[in-house]
């Protein structure tokens, strides 16, 4: 028995050795899924990569607003921007990336605060990315505390040096209300809003290279696809007819999927949702068009799984389909822009979040459709070199 256990595994090992491939895919795999989480997570334990961007806009100009501003400009890890118009400042928030608030100073507020009341600053935020938008308004929080406080103990000092005579009222404090950045939107969303399409896509991209990948290319092995050829059908209309088939599958998985989310999470769909189709048939195409990519350079059925699931979850994680892109350092978004992945997240966002109507997901579906035929075409040159 104990001599059986040993020659078995002195034949796994060296099996192992002789495919370098899976040995690399072993220890590089988790490498960079460690790295991609490392970088785009660090920001929430004290990395200092990003900095946010806050729009501000001060229609007080009092002491109040002042000490509000110059706290801000001092905030590690957020760049104040300040500008003249609130109206301004929502659309930053809803169009341009790393801005998920803009904070207003509304007319009248050192007055106010001087006279006891209770004033509220104005934020704009951005639905989406609620977890950017958490984390800057706990920072706003605690300076509009520490802002109270300062200015209620210079009260005090006040009260104790002038003595009972003088009466003195004590500051009110000052604390926020939200509003959404784009009319109509809510400005906090069901969480599953988010997760559903993003491991949507995820499991879409591994389902892939399950059932197009490896099909591909056990029957490149076995020589199936030879024995097709020679019975008159050509290469290329054999791997186009596959993608397609599973392009069909994937629109189908991703359809099912939403309606399991609407019907026991309650998921938006959206003021259209019929609309989802479009960037549904985008992620598709893309996801069968990599299977074909992946099954074209895997030189072993073990590390094709490895390869595939890696490459699947790395481009997931990068595109946003696990957190924020916000998140991610400046390099990474950079990277993000090349996946589909990216391009059909902020398309169901502006959809299922943000209410846009469907043309706000017709370039993103454009650009992923256009990764797709860069992946198809690159599948197909690399099958046809091997056909030679």
């Amino acid at each position: 028995m104990l001599r059986a256990i040993w020659l078995t595994t002195q034949n796994e090992a060296r099996l192992l050795i002789k495919d370098p491939t899976v040995l690399f895919m072993l220890l590089f795999a988790p490498v960079i899924i460690i790295t991609v989480a490392g970088y785009s997570l660090g920001s929430l334990y004290g990395g200092t990569a990003n900095s946010f961007r806050l729009p501000a806009v001060d229609l007080d100009h009092g002491e109040v607003a002042h000490g509000i501003i110059e706290a801000l400009r001092k905030e590690h890890g957020v760049t104040l921007e300040m500008l003249d118009d609130p109206d301004e400042a929502r659309r930053l928030v809803s169009r341009r990336d790393r801005t998920p608030v803009a904070i207003v100073i509304q007319e009248g507020t050192s007055v106010a605060v001087a006279a006891g009341g209770k004033p509220r600053l104005i934020l704009f935020v951005d639905s989406v990315r609620r977890v950017e938008v958490n984390a800057l308004e706990l920072r706003i929080d605690e300076l509009c505390r520490r802002i109270t406080e300062q200015a209620r103990t210079a009260a005090q000092s006040q009260i104790e040096s002038f003595g009972e005579a003088q009466a003195i009222t004590l500051p009110g404090d000052i604390g926020f209300v939200e509003k959404p950045a784009i009319e109509g939107e809510a400005v906090t969303v069901n969480a599953f809003d988010q997760y559903v399409p993003g491991f949507g896509v995820t499991f879409l991209l591994i389902g892939m290279m399950l059932g197009l990948a490896l099909t591909l290319f056990d029957e490149r092995d076995w020589g199936t696809l030879k024995r097709l050829q020679v019975s008159g059908a050509p290469l290329t209309g054999l791997l186009l007819g596959k993608v397609f088939a599973r392009f069909i599958v994937g629109i189908a998985q991703m359809v099912l999927l939403f309606a399991v989310g609407w019907a026991l999470f309650g998921i938006s769909l959206g003021r259209n949702p019929l609309a989802l189709i479009i960037p549904t048939i985008g992620i598709s195409f893309a996801a069968a068009a990599l299977g074909l990519v992946v099954a074209s350079i895997a030189t072993a059925h073990d590390s094709l799984m490895s390869l595939g699931v890696t490459i699947s979850m790395a481009m997931a994680a990068i595109g946003g389909c696990w957190w924020p892109l916000d998140f991610e350092p400046g390099w990474m978004r950079e990277l993000a822009q090349w996946l589909p992945t990216t391009w059909t997240m902020q398309a169901f966002n502006d959809l299922m979040i943000r209410n846009q109507p469907p043309s706000a997901a017709l370039l993103p579906v454009a650009a992923t459709i256009g990764i797709g035929v860069i992946f198809i075409v690159a599948g197909l040159l690399r099958f046809l070199s091997l056909d030679d």
